[in-house]
Parts: structure tokens; sequence; C-alpha cells
């Protein structure tokens, strides 16, 4: 199972990192493992990098990309792709400060639905990998 985090980078953070990911993800990774002690410190460092998610845009947007597809359902914030075909299973929250995203797959049908969106930085903490959402191919 992959769990992907998906940040919204902001403006300034995206021009300056677009081109040299590798710093972005180890800046996230510190953050994303910093002691709860010095919470409030990791709180502030990621409000400089990311913009806050609107969740309502982001939930219309999926919805309205997913609702003719049999396998997906929608529950609150909560968006999922459940293919016995593929097989595929999926499961998208929405939450203001990023979208995590967890899969058994390695490009979930969700990353297709939210590529359109730019600035998306998409990290996998366990498993060392990150991209930028609007390079990501053969979706």
């Amino acid at each position: 199972m992959r769990t992907f985090y998906i940040f919204n980078i902001n403006s300034s953070f995206y021009n300056l990192m677009k081109n040299n990911p590798y710093h972005l993800f180890k800046a996230m990774e510190d953050i994303h493992n910093f002691d709860t002690s010095d919470v409030d410190l990791a709180y502030d460092l990621f409000m400089q990098i990311v913009s806050p998610f609107d969740k309502s845009k982001i939930n219309n947007e999926i919805f309205t990309l997913s609702k003719d597809n049999d396998f997906y359902t929608k529950f609150h914030n909560v968006h999922r792709i459940q293919n016995k075909y593929i097989p595929e299973d999926s499961m998208l929250v929405v939450n203001k400060a990023f979208l995590l995203l967890e899969s058994n797959i390695l490009k979930p049908t969700f990353l297709s639905s939210l590529k359109a969106n730019k600035n998306l930085f998409v990290c996998d903490f366990k498993n060392k990998d990150y991209f930028w959402l609007n390079e990501l191919v053969c979706l």
C-alpha cells in the first residue's frame, strides 16, 4: 500500500524549486519527521512552503471528473475508487493543508483527476518517492 501526500506549493517556492524537487522533498520530509516538541516551528515552516487547499473546490473537481465511474464513491471529504478489474483500491482524503492518497497501485486514478492543478507536489515519505504532479506521464 502506497501513501502519497499531495501538497499545494505556493508560487514563490514553486518557481524556486520546480527544477530541483529533491530539496523540496527533503524539506517536506524534515517537516513530516519533526519532533512533537517542535510542532510550532514545523507549522511555521510548512505554512511558508504550501498554500492551503480550497476543500470545496477540490471535492467538486474530483466528484465532477469521477461521478460517472462505476467504481467511485464519495462520503464528505473522502473519495474512493475500488476497481476489482485493475485491481485498484484508492482512497483520497481532502484536507485543507494536504491531500492524503492511499492506494495499492503506483499510479492511482485520482492522480489524473488532480493533474490539471498546477504546483502540486506529491511525496511518498516511506518509499522516498516524490514528483511534480504536472510532470507525471502515462496516466
